[in-house]
């Protein structure tokens, strides 16, 4: 079992860390090798929004690195700080699905999000394409930018 912290290397903005904050990065990986850096964007930080909004670039770009990286892993699991996993259960459950299928398998929940054209803000989330459909109505247009805004994809 190993745990990597997926870390993103450019602010919401893309644009790099500031020199503190990568020699920070830099000192976290050379003493415990447990970050994830990822060519992508971290959550944004919209004033007109109360929390960070992920903008899914940071799990798609740690799928693309893992899958390299630790090639010969039968089972990768992505959760958040917040999430409770029952790992007998998952297990067992995927043990099974692997004795029944060859090849990838993705196994969750899928998130899906629209995103404006003028800055890649994500707006409109929902589990499904239809709810994230209707969040885009109701929320992009609210946003700067945001009544340009595509989608909804899943991520």
């Amino acid at each position: 079992v190993r745990a990597e912290f997926i870390i993103g290397l450019l602010t919401y903005q893309g644009e790099g860390h500031d020199d503190s904050l990568v020699e920070q990065l830099h000192e976290e990986q050379m003493a415990h090798g447990d970050l994830a850096l990822v060519n992508a964007r971290e959550a944004t930080k919209d004033p007109y929004r109360g929390d960070p909004k992920c903008t899914g670039e940071k799990i798609l770009a740690w799928f693309q690195q893992v899958v390299v990286l630790h090639r010969t892993t039968r089972f990768f699991l992505k959760a958040d700080w917040d999430t409770w996993i029952h790992t007998t259960r998952l297990e067992h459950t995927l043990r099974t699905l692997l004795a029944t299928r060859q090849g990838p398998l993705y196994f969750g929940n899928t998130l899906w999000c629209s995103y404006s054209l003028r800055n890649f803000q994500p707006c409109g989330y929902g589990f499904g394409p239809l709810q994230a459909a209707g969040a885009k109505k109701v929320e992009c247009p609210l946003l700067p930018g945001g009544g340009d805004a595509v989608g909804p994809y899943p991520y």
